[in-house]
């Protein structure tokens, strides 16, 4: 895939298609589906320009075209015969709108696969996805790479590397900024250490992560999740582990506010029924708060930061035996959910997906491909 560069241009030279004023070629324009976009962009200049302009975004959502599209770092199968090799993995984008379901090639072969538990996120600006960190699958030693995915334009490109090498922190988006917090260093001591990085930077000579203050807690495989409505940005680092209790989750939360805040502050103890998070309770941001969503009887529930305790909103998706990643679909308003089955010998399948507006409603069943029955280390959301 080529590199190219991203632009939002505001003036284009000459009509977008022939005959018809530039207004009705914009709403012709924007009922293209996604998949075609990246065709669109090699049509002329003013079709790239347009495909990438924030006018494009604002059009196709007024003209309910808009597609959810959740993008998953999962396992995929491994070249030649797989015996002896290490997993691979790859980033899958899943159209919740559409049902298609397709593996994202990258740059080029240079590049090579997804690292093994890398985190992807979306940096909350309608556009970008960055896959940050994993394990380098011919060392398998943590890397400090950063790809990012220009999802209308279907292009990539390099982000700034990450400040350390750690392995399974927390990574979320919003607002147009990536954040990492937690995770363990190259001698499995956890980390209280937290940064972000603007993706609307990229490419400028002050592109880098910046150093946010410390969190309270040492926190190895935390849960990062990022709530942002209009002039307020809050991170809730949630549960993980210090070095000295392996594996022992705790149930505490502290949150952030990158808005003028100097310091975390503590919410106390937070996760539902206990701070064991794997497999368990996945947190996502939803309708501007965070929910808890987990399997069975009154499975998720929504976080009530005033009364500081969790709302009953629904029953967990039916059939699913424990959920391994949600994540906010259709800019907060539904989420999805992808986790284990409760039969999964029954028939051989082992992962389910479902979707559920935050409205109400029932849980509405998302069909996995048997070529994207892997396990999803990581999980991000975007509306094209």
């Amino acid at each position: 895939m080529a590199m190219e560069a991203e632009e939002d241009r505001g003036g284009l030279e000459g009509e977008l298609i022939p005959g018809l004023p530039d207004d009705v070629a914009m709403e012709c324009l924007a009922r293209v589906p996604s998949r075609s976009h990246r065709r669109m962009r090699r049509v002329c200049r003013g079709w790239r320009g347009t495909v990438g302009s924030a006018e494009f975004r604002r059009r196709r959502r007024a003209a309910g075209a808009s597609e959810d599209i959740v993008f998953l770092v999962q396992t995929a199968p491994a070249r030649g015969d797989g015996k002896g090799s290490t997993p691979e993995c790859a980033l899958v984008a899943a159209n919740l709108t559409t049902g298609e379901w397709r593996r994202v090639e990258g740059h080029d072969e240079g590049w090579g696969p997804v690292p093994l538990f890398a985190q992807c996120a979306a940096a909350g600006d309608g556009r970008h996805v960055a896959i940050v960190g994993g394990w380098d699958p011919d060392t398998l030693r943590p890397t400090r790479d950063v790809r990012l995915l220009d999802v209308p334009a279907g292009t990539w490109r390099r982000g700034p590397r990450t400040p350390d090498s750690r392995s399974f922190f927390g990574c979320a988006g919003g607002d147009g900024n990536v954040y990492i917090a937690g995770g363990h260093d190259e001698c499995k001591n956890a980390l209280r250490s937290a940064f972000a990085y603007s993706v609307a930077g990229a490419g400028a000579a002050d592109a880098a992560w910046r150093a946010l203050p410390d969190m309270s807690e040492e926190r190895d495989e935390p849960q990062l999740v990022v709530v942002a409505t209009p002039g307020r940005r809050v991170l809730l680092a949630a549960s993980g582990y210090p070095t000295e209790a392996q594996g022992a989750f705790r149930s505490t939360a502290e949150c952030y506010h990158d808005a003028g805040g100097d310091a975390w502050t503590s919410e106390g103890d937070v996760i539902p029924d206990g701070g064991d998070t794997a497999g368990k309770t996945c947190l996502a941001s939803v309708r501007g708060t965070v929910w808890a969503v987990g399997a069975g009887k009154d499975g998720v529930r929504e976080w009530d930061g005033a009364a500081r305790a969790w709302r009953d909103v629904a029953d967990g998706p039916p059939g699913m035996k424990a959920c391994v990643k949600a994540v906010g679909v259709g800019n907060g308003e539904a989420v999805f959910v992808f986790g284990t089955v409760a039969d999964a010998a029954a028939d051989g399948v082992k992962y389910s997906a479902a979707v559920m507006e935050a409205s109400g409603g029932a849980w509405m069943r998302v069909p996995v491909p048997s070529e994207f029955g892997g396990f999803v280390y990581s999980a991000a959301a975007v509306s094209i």
